[in-house]
């Protein structure tokens, strides 16, 4: 092998495990800093291994420098473990070249770390391993000198020379490679942490949204409600009850910051939306919009949740009354199709745009000034987790039809 491949060799064994650790590191997302410190030893060691293991010299009966680039690494970490253990194993491999030396191997790492004690804070670990590669190429040749005679001993100082330099500048590049995929690591943890702080920014978001509508039913209500009218008390204050009652619901569900729990049971779908058009018959009065209504007359049972239902369909009508604009019209109707009930929701609004209406189901997006762009998520999913599906039509300009199927109930 070449000077080339043999250096080849050397740095991917140093690297690799390396690499395994960052991925390690990444996927188990480890914040535990005991974890974290022996999983930098044995990575370390296991660098130390395979350098030792399946590396080659550089250059013939000369040791290899690139074994102390994991030692200094274990430097970078700042960690006394590592930093010991590693010069007492590297202090035994140069002992398998120059015999009787013991003494002089553990006097030079003794002083590689006295230097790092007093540099720890005053140089940069790139300084630092130009100072340990001019001390190991010293160190070398004067064992060099005593190994050699004369004519040699020349020679054997500039191949050492050559490959302390070669050392030095390996190290340093590994050295960056490290610190630049810690960098990374920080950068992933950090969208992570981003990432829980949107999920938490998220439900606060859809906690505004959906408590909004049913106060903003019992404001209207309030707005129109006459004390001196004993039919409004009657009328409008079990409405008013039933939208507070929504409210505390979703919060009870917000607060324990989970997904949105469904209690279901066996109810009649006709009958909900018969419920949910009550609450909006004023409005409807009020603001001069025409309702046609087919519902299927029969009773048609489905196993589902009447709260997060009614939380649905007032989320679809109260976003077709905001778009609607003259001679303002609601159409809603049913039908049975192969065991699903399909309920229709449609407005002659200004409609949805395409490229808007591609975007309609994403999270934050929305059109409008105060918008949280959440209730068609949301309502996505409890229509989702009852087995059903709900889509979104519309010719901008001329109608939005909106469109849910939810299965019957097995009363079997």
């Amino acid at each position: 092998m070449t000077v080339f491949d043999n250096l080849l060799v050397d740095i991917v064994c140093t690297l690799f495990p390396f690499l395994v650790y960052f991925l390690y590191i990444a996927y188990k997302e480890i914040d535990d800093e005991r974890e974290t410190e022996l999983a930098i030893i044995l990575t370390i060691f296991s660098s130390m291994y395979m350098v030792l293991k399946y590396g080659n010299p550089m250059l013939p009966l000369m040791p290899m420098l690139i074994v102390n680039t994991p030692l200094l690494i274990a430097y970078l970490k700042k960690n006394n473990i590592a930093i010991t253990m590693a010069s007492i194993v590297i202090i035994f491999y140069y002992f398998n070249f120059y015999q009787g030396y013991l003494l002089i191997l553990t006097m030079e790492y003794i002083i590689y770390y006295c230097i790092y004690l007093f540099c720890n804070k005053r140089i940069s670990i790139d300084w630092y391993i130009i100072i340990f590669t001019i001390l190991k190429v010293l160190f070398l040749s004067i064992l060099a000198t005593n190994m050699y005679q004369s004519n040699n001993a020349l020679g054997h100082l500039l191949e050492v020379s050559f490959v302390g330099i070669i050392f030095g500048l390996v190290s340093i590049a590994v050295v960056y490679l490290i610190r630049k995929a810690e960098d990374i690591l920080r950068i992933h943890k950090s969208a992570k942490e981003m990432e829980h702080d949107k999920q938490l920014r998220t439900t606060l978001f859809q906690i505004t949204h959906e408590i909004k509508n049913p106060i903003a039913v019992c404001k209207g209500y309030l707005d129109m409600f006459d004390v001196n009218n004993p039919q409004h008390s009657k009328k409008y204050i079990p409405i008013m009850k039933e939208e507070i009652d929504t409210v505390l619901l979703l919060l009870e569900d917000y607060l324990s910051l989970n997904r949105v729990k469904l209690n279901k049971d066996i109810l009649d779908i006709s009958m909900l939306l018969e419920d949910t058009l009550d609450k909006y018959d004023m409005i409807f009065k009020n603001r001069k919009i025409t309702t046609k209504v087919n519902l299927i007359d029969d009773e048609v049972y489905i196993d589902g949740d009447y709260n997060r239902l009614i939380q649905v369909f007032v989320n679809i009508i109260k976003n077709s009354i905001e778009a609607l604009k003259e001679n303002p019209l609601i159409e809603i109707w049913s039908q049975i199709i192969d065991k699903k009930i399909y309920i229709y929701f449609k407005d002659n609004g200004e409609g949805i745009p395409k490229d808007i209406l591609e975007k309609i189901e994403e999270p934050f997006f929305t059109t409008k000034i105060k918008g949280t762009g959440l209730g068609v998520p949301l309502s996505k999913g409890i229509i989702e987790a009852h087995g059903g599906d709900i889509k979104y039509e519309s010719d901008y300009g001329i109608y939005t039809l909106v469109t849910v199927s939810l299965p019957l109930a097995n009363l079997k």
